[in-house]
């Protein structure tokens, strides 16, 4: 049997909120003893993220704690962003075991880190595993990351997000039972005898038509349909967009299939990319990736109307799998911070949508600096996407 339940906080003074946000969660889920919890904090409790960890440990009595900073955070009641806020859950069940970690980021972009959590880990004990991934959003490069656990634990599915805090500032916290790190990796290794099932939805959608890179050198591209690629965007851009110079790079992002080798995208599979710099003099397009000749490509624009059509489906797809026999337990919702409001033009739309489809449940996540999940048993990082993750009993 599995118990959850989520607790979440808005007040101002920290200690105030550790312990109304914890004692939210025991109660939710009817909860006496907790097997493990996670933490969630936006950064003006920054200050106090230690005494927060601490009690919240004595509250829910488990040293099995993991969490992050967030710039915003989520539950299913409502979504924070850039307020005071602390969500917890916590989780009791014989059917689910959660082993918390934290390790130094290293200084190889998070390779080094990998290894680490899966020496940690390896031999795996059980056939059904699920790791969960907070890193620092600005040592650790996911990619990495995710190499160097799959070289010690093989295929495994990776959810998660990069931390986030303020957007001033270039640091980010990982939490444990221990307290609050900085430049580090936090996250939870789930086995046991569980179902659970992950549902990506795009802010990004694609315009114009799917294309080849005809000139490109490592995240260069010079021609698309041997065309310059500035020249080639312009025609499949809308004017309007293209010519806001002012939010073109925050509006205009580069699609590519999840597998280089694919001669065609599949609905709402791909990766998106920022465009990093366009020469007009040149005609050549910069990418925040490494592109080949050969390789299918596709412009895409955050579009809030497009962003919400994208959620529902993810939805609909996920509550068709469901039978009446399938409840819901927990879950999370790992949400690019260019959602929310910055898209939106309001808050809680995400949430909204998700309560409505799946109905009331433990929910609790963050706004992170990029997004991950396994998608047709492979760990890829995504951007301006929401990761929602439901397990099931």
């Amino acid at each position: 049997m599995i118990k959850a339940g989520v607790g979440l906080s808005l007040a101002t003074e920290s200690v105030s909120a550790a312990k109304e946000a914890a004692a939210q969660a025991m109660e939710q889920g009817g909860i006496k003893t907790t097997d493990w919890a996670v933490v969630f904090c936006t950064f003006p409790h920054a200050q106090k993220f230690e005494s927060i960890i601490s009690v919240i440990r004595e509250i829910t009595g488990t040293e099995n704690i993991s969490g992050c900073s967030g710039l915003g955070i989520l539950t299913g009641f409502e979504e924070i962003e850039a307020e005071p806020a602390v969500a917890v859950m916590v989780v009791s069940s014989e059917s689910i075991k959660a082993t918390s970690f934290l390790v130094n980021a290293g200084g190889d972009g998070g390779q080094s880190s990998g290894i680490k959590i899966g020496e940690m880990f390896s031999p795996l004990e059980s056939e059904n595993n699920l790791l969960i991934l907070l890193p620092d959003a600005f040592l650790v490069q996911p990619e990495l990351l995710f190499r160097g656990v799959e070289s010690k634990l093989g295929d495994i599915d990776i959810v998660g997000a990069a931390a986030s805090l303020h957007p001033g500032m270039n640091e980010t916290y990982q939490f444990s039972a221990d307290g609050a790190a900085k430049e580090a990796v936090s996250g939870l290794l789930l086995q046991g005898n569980y179902t659970y099932a992950i549902g990506i939805t795009q802010g990004c959608q694609p315009v114009g038509v799917p294309s080849v890179i005809t000139n490109a050198e490592s995240n260069i591209i010079f021609e698309i349909n041997e065309m310059p690629a500035f020249e080639f965007m312009k025609q499949q851009v809308p004017a309007r967009i293209l010519n806001d110079r002012n939010n073109l790079f925050h509006l205009v992002f580069a699609a590519f299939p999840l597998d280089p080798a694919d001669t065609e995208f599949s609905s709402g599979e791909y990766l998106v990319r920022n465009i990093m710099g366009i020469n007009e003099d040149t005609g050549v397009v910069a990418v925040a990736d490494n592109v080949k000749e050969g390789q299918l490509m596709q412009f895409t624009v955050r579009h809030p109307t497009m962003a919400r059509e994208d959620l529902k489906q993810m939805l609909d797809r996920l509550s068709g799998g469901l039978s009446d026999e399938r409840q819901i337990k927990f879950g999370f919702y790992f949400n690019c911070l260019a959602r929310g409001s910055s898209l939106y033009g309001t808050k809680g739309i995400d949430t909204a949508y998700i309560s409505s489809a799946l109905g009331d449940f433990p929910l609790i996540g963050f706004f992170g600096n990029s997004e991950f999940s396994v998608l047709k048993g492979t760990n890829y990082l995504f951007t301006y996407t929401g990761v929602l993750v439901l397990f099931i009993e």
